[in-house]
C-alpha cells in the first residue's frame, strides 16, 4: 500500500500545483504546493526507481495539459527535475556544486519558457524588467533550488549538509566584476550584462546567508527563534538583506567558526 500511496500523492500534487498556476490569484498557493514536488519526486525516485518516476511525471504533465493549463508544464517539470536530479547526484557532488547544477536546470527551463511563451503582458509593461530578467531568473532559481533541497532533507530525513554550505571565493570575484561592469561608463553596452550577473550572484549570497542563520538558529532560545521567524514572515526584505550581508562577509569572518559557532572545541559543521 505504501508503494502505491507515494506515486499517487506525487501525481496528485503535481496536477494540483499545475492547475492552481492557471489562476493568477492562486499563484502564491501554487508555489507553496510546488515547493514540495521536489521532495516527492526525490522519494519516488528512491522507492520506485527513475523510469517509473519519469513516467509518472509525464502522466502528470499530460494531465495538466489535458485540463487546459499547458503553460504550467515548464514550472512543474522544473520542480520535478530538481528532486529527481537531487536523488541521482546526491553524494556525487558537494552540496554547493549540486545546488549550482539544480539551479542551472531550473534556470534553463525558465529561459525556455521565456523564449517559447514570452513574458506576461503585465510584466511587459515594466520597462526595466526585460533587461534584467536573466539575473532575476537565476536568482530565483538558486533560491528555489536551495529551498527545495531543504524540504527534501526534512521530508526524506536525509542530511545534505546545508549548514556547511559555502561557495568558493570565485563568487566574490564574480561579484566585483559584475559591479565593475555595472558602473562602467565608457562601455554602456556592458551595463545590462553586469546588472544581470550582479543579480544572479546575489542568489549565492542569499542561500549562503540562509545556511549561516540555520546553523545558529538551533542554538537560539525560544524567544529569539520566535523573533527571527517573525522578521522573516513579516519583514522579508530585512531578512533578505541580512542574508546577503552575512553571505558576503562569511568569506572573511567565517561566521560558523566564530566563538559560539563551535562545539567541543571544534567546528560543528
Amino acid at each position: 500500500m505504501k508503494s502505491f500511496k507515494l506515486p499517487a500523492f506525487y501525481v496528485l500534487l503535481m496536477i494540483i500545483a499545475g492547475l492552481l498556476m492557471g489562476v493568477e490569484a492562486l499563484m502564491p498557493l501554487a508555489l507553496g504546493f510546488s515547493l514540495f514536488i521536489p521532495a516527492f519526486s526525490y522519494l519516488a525516485t528512491k522507492e520506485i526507481g527513475l523510469v517509473r518516476t519519469l513516467l509518472l511525471s509525464v502522466i502528470s504533465v499530460g494531465s495538466i495539459v489535458f485540463f487546459g493549463n499547458w503553460k504550467a508544464i515548464f514550472d512543474i517539470s522544473a520542480f520535478s527535475l530538481i528532486g529527481i536530479l537531487a536523488k541521482l547526484l546526491k553524494g556525487k557532488f558537494k552540496l554547493e556544486n549540486l545546488i549550482i547544477i539544480l539551479s542551472l536546470i531550473s534556470f534553463g527551463v525558465t529561459v525556455l519558457e521565456d523564449i517559447l511563451i514570452g513574458l506576461p503582458e503585465e510584466v511587459k509593461q515594466i520597462p526595466w524588467f526585460s533587461q534584467v530578467r536573466w539575473g532575476i531568473y537565476f536568482l530565483s532559481s538558486i533560491v528555489i533550488s536551495t529551498i527545495s533541497v531543504g524540504i527534501i532533507s526534512l521530508i526524506a530525513k536525509e542530511d545534505f549538509g546545508f549548514k556547511k554550505l559555502q561557495f568558493g571565493f570565485w563568487v566574490i570575484l564574480l561579484f566585483l566584476l559584475s559591479g565593475f561592469l555595472t558602473i562602467l561608463k565608457w562601455f554602456p553596452e556592458f551595463r545590462p550584462i553586469g546588472i544581470n550577473i550582479f543579480l544572479g550572484v546575489l542568489g549565492f549570497f542569499v542561500v549562503q546567508g540562509f545556511a549561516i542563520f540555520s546553523y545558529y538558529v538551533e542554538r537560539f532560545s525560544f524567544w529569539i527563534k520566535f523573533i527571527t521567524f517573525f522578521v522573516i514572515v513579516f519583514f522579508p526584505a530585512i531578512a533578505l538583506i541580512a542574508s546577503i550581508v552575512a553571505g558576503i562577509f562569511d568569506y572573511w569572518f567565517d561566521f560558523r567558526k566564530l566563538k559560539g559557532g563551535e562545539e567541543n572545541g571544534s567546528n560543528s559543521t
